[in-house]
């Protein structure tokens, strides 16, 4: 697998990603003593979740500083951009996504990895993300890299069926 830095014609691979995340449970969250903890738990309905890469993509400017993407043998594999805010020295994650046939292979690391080490990361002092309550097997593997619940917002999606809140994580640089 190798990771590169992404360019708009790559636009019509990264598109073709599957980002179909199947989801039966979702992460019931709480707060307790400055911190957040969390337990799995059977969702109602079982649903799949699919994101709108090409909407993402037409953004002109894109809404993000730099973005990287993952191919193996050839054809991509993984996608995600970021943005920096300098102000509070915070790398935000605005996309990842990693094709549904190739989870589990250590694409979204290498594709954080790359994003940690990146040149205009030097000044970050931690990364943070956003994704929702009902995507637990992203939750996990945030978790797995380091990162930890920080927030949540109910009213992020209020305009959407289901009304998912977002979760935001984050996880230290230096």
């Amino acid at each position: 697998m190798k990771v590169r830095t992404y360019d708009s014609t790559d636009r019509e691979a990264v598109i073709d990603l599957d980002t179909a995340t199947p989801l039966t449970t979702y992460a019931d969250v709480e707060f307790h003593n400055g911190s957040f903890t969390w337990q799995e738990m059977t969702l109602a309905v079982p649903t799949v979740k699919r994101h709108d890469l090409a909407q993402h993509l037409a953004e002109d400017p894109p809404g993000w500083d730099c973005a990287y993407l993952a191919t193996h043998n050839d054809r991509v594999c993984g996608f995600a951009a970021y943005t920096l805010s300098s102000w509070n020295r915070r790398l935000c994650l605005l996309h990842m996504y990693v094709d549904s046939q190739m989870r589990g292979q250590g694409i979204g690391r290498a594709l954080l990895n790359t994003l940690f080490n990146a040149p205009e990361s030097a000044d970050a002092q931690h990364v943070w993300l956003e994704t929702q309550v009902d995507n637990v097997p992203a939750i996990r593997a945030y978790e797995s890299m380091g990162f930890r619940i920080v927030g949540l917002d109910q009213t992020l999606y209020g305009d959407r069926p289901g009304n998912d809140t977002a979760l935001y994580m984050s996880r230290r640089l230096r």
